[in-house]
């Protein structure tokens, strides 16, 4: 059961609550006020590629990186509604085995991505991929979502719909590894009217914050900003998200 694969074109109808242009305000608050300007951006595990595009709409160079074919087929056919010049480069890869051609000026990576990072050293590994690839004093914006938050989901059942599409979430979290599991079934209607079900199964791991910082640390990123779930104040054990803003030494 692969994370993404089902999931994928009914992936936009079932997060449509998710309000992109406050996380494109977010990136482009840092972006805008860079003193070196900022051309290249990557946008890494780009999903279906909706933030991707909003930013290459704001003039920016994109790169899209995700590891779900499915996922990035999604991007791809947004990518093609854009003006050509505007068009990201989409590329399949895995966060911690990233290869590119050259360095960008910045990276973002959204929606909890490094949380499917559930390995200490796949989640050395992307930073240090990050890193390798973003030229000197680039920026580097990302969020997680914490572990006291997976803790509080333990044992519920979350539901997401639209018209002719269901999604069930049962979330299962390990106190000891601060792994939760989502064991997700999807059941979507064919042009028959029929219900047809698929299953699939997420794993995110709830960071420590402290070792965030170590590990960006380790890999020469520095000043290094943490803001809850209102993008503003320092994150406390009521925030759901918690937001990184660091930038490479």
């Amino acid at each position: 059961m692969n994370a993404y694969t089902g999931l994928a074109g009914s992936y936009d109808g079932l997060t449509a609550d998710v309000d992109y242009t406050l996380w494109l305000r977010w990136y482009l608050r840092w972006l805008r006020k860079e003193k070196e300007p900022v051309e290249t951006v990557l946008d890494l595990a780009c999903g279906t590629g909706t933030l991707t595009c909003l930013l290459a709409k704001e003039g920016y160079d994109l790169i899209g990186v995700d590891a779900s074919p499915d996922m990035l087929a999604q991007a791809m056919d947004k990518a093609l509604e854009l003006e050509e010049e505007q068009r990201p480069l989409l590329l399949c890869q895995s966060m911690d085995r990233l290869a590119l051609y050259g360095q960008v000026d910045a990276v973002v990576c959204s929606l909890d991505s490094l949380n499917y990072l559930t390995d200490q050293r796949a989640l050395r590994r992307t930073v240090a991929g990050i890193s390798q690839y973003l030229r000197p004093r680039g920026l580097f914006l990302f969020d997680v979502i914490p572990a006291w938050e997976f803790a509080r989901r333990d044992g519920q059942v979350f539901v997401d719909e639209d018209e002719d599409t269901l999604c069930l979430w049962r979330a299962n979290y390990d106190k000891r590894t601060r792994v939760i599991t989502y064991g997700l079934d999807l059941f979507e209607q064919d042009a028959d009217r029929r219900w047809l079900r698929s299953q699939e199964e997420h794993r995110e791991r709830g960071w420590d914050l402290d070792f965030l910082r170590e590990v960006l640390t380790g890999q020469g990123f520095g000043e290094i900003e943490v803001y809850g779930a209102d993008r503003k104040k320092r994150p406390d054990e009521r925030d759901e998200r918690v937001y990184f803003a660091c930038r490479k030494s």
